[in-house]
């Protein structure tokens, strides 16, 4: 890959509203302060928080199972 193409992709992925709006929003929401209760609920950390360990929610079992009862043939790793 040139030079030339190279410009090429960057300019086609910058040109696009809707990549720059996703990075901008992903920029943004990286930058705001996790401690505060308000940010905490402005990215819905809270609403996360119970499925980034799987024994702090009570329905994570329903949540990750697999149809028909297929979870059981598989032990947990």
């Amino acid at each position: 890959m040139n030079v030339v193409q190279l410009n090429d992709v960057v300019s086609v992925i910058f040109m696009s509203h809707t990549t720059v709006a996703a990075l901008v929003g992903f920029v943004l929401d990286v930058t705001l302060s996790r401690e505060d209760d308000s940010a905490r609920k402005d990215i819905s950390l809270q609403w996360w928080e119970r499925f980034s360990l799987y024994s702090a929610d009570v329905k994570s079992d329903e949540f990750y199972s697999l149809p028909c009862r297929l979870d059981k043939l598989f032990p947990p790793s």
